[in-house]
């Protein structure tokens, strides 16, 4: 009966190892899910878990709702059907997950005020703000983006050709509109657009006609000499830029980040000047 489902048997419990179970979990649920329900004995020898490791194995796995007990002399054990047992080591790494950023979000409060108090106390010299930092364009870069878009306080400035990466910055943006923050937009005119991008554009200018990202106001431009975001020029909170480099994949190049207020006063007097002298609004726009 074994062995027509060795590599079954196999294979599921290399999953559940996967999935976090430790070796005498998976080992014993793996041979309860074959098994049925199962006396607690007859498990250990089917499953290879000592007799002294068995009842204690198969309470984690109550615990963890993997499985259930009929209270006897002996108790009967029992699997979930793989769907719910999918189900719920999915809910607990992610009750786990949440427990931990939980405790980093506190061991993070903390650092950030005691560490204020000794930062740069023992240099020697004036301190000063680093003009750029440069970061991959791709997932570092993204998340740089959202950052700089949950700071926003007053007004965020965008340009790009199409601005594919909206569906990843969504959220962020409509937070940034409900907090008040007013958002423009410059993409590049379609016509100046191969047909993959203007695809893309099209999505996303579809997308900014719905709810929040409504608000944002959009003009076109026949060149897009940086790609990137400005925001709150005002007070200089920080911008992330790139140059276009035709050619180059996106894997390969970087995006410069700074906090320099001058600098991003600097882009946003560039953009400025796009949106009124280089650049013409959506259609129903004036």
């Amino acid at each position: 009966m074994w062995s027509a489902y060795e590599d079954e048997l196999r294979r599921v419990k290399s999953l559940l190892l996967n999935m976090g179970l430790n070796e005498y979990q998976a080992s014993a649920l793996v041979h309860l899910l074959f098994l049925g329900e199962t006396k607690p004995l007859t498990l250990s020898k089917a499953s290879g878990v000592p007799s002294a490791k068995i009842y204690s194995v198969l309470d984690e796995l109550v615990r963890m709702g993997l499985v259930v007990v009929r209270p006897g002399r002996p108790s009967i054990y029992a699997p979930l059907s793989p769907e719910e047992i999918a189900e719920n080591l999915i809910a607990l790494i992610l009750m786990e997950f949440e427990r931990k950023v939980k405790t980093m979000r506190e061991h993070a409060d903390e650092f950030v005020k005691i560490a204020n108090k000794i930062y740069l106390k023992g240099s020697r010299g004036p301190s000063t703000v680093p003009l750029i930092r440069i970061v991959n364009v791709g997932e570092a870069s993204l998340i740089e983006t959202k950052r700089l878009y949950d700071m926003a306080e007053e007004e965020i400035l965008i340009i790009s050709r199409a601005m594919e990466y909206l569906p990843d910055v969504a959220e962020n943006l409509e937070k940034a509109i409900r907090r008040g923050v007013s958002v423009r937009l410059i993409l590049m005119r379609p016509d100046f657009l191969d047909k993959e991008d203007r695809e893309k554009q099209a999505r996303v200018l579809r997308a900014l006609r719905e709810g929040e990202l409504a608000k944002i106001s959009v003009r076109f431009s026949d060149e897009v000499p940086i790609r990137g975001c400005i925001v709150d020029p005002r007070t200089g909170t920080g911008a992330l830029f790139l140059v276009e480099d035709p050619g180059i994949p996106f894997s390969f190049r970087e995006a410069a980040i700074t906090f320099h207020p001058s600098v991003v006063r600097g882009l946003a007097l560039m953009f400025n000047l796009m949106w009124k002298y280089k650049s013409t609004p959506a259609p129903g726009e004036e």
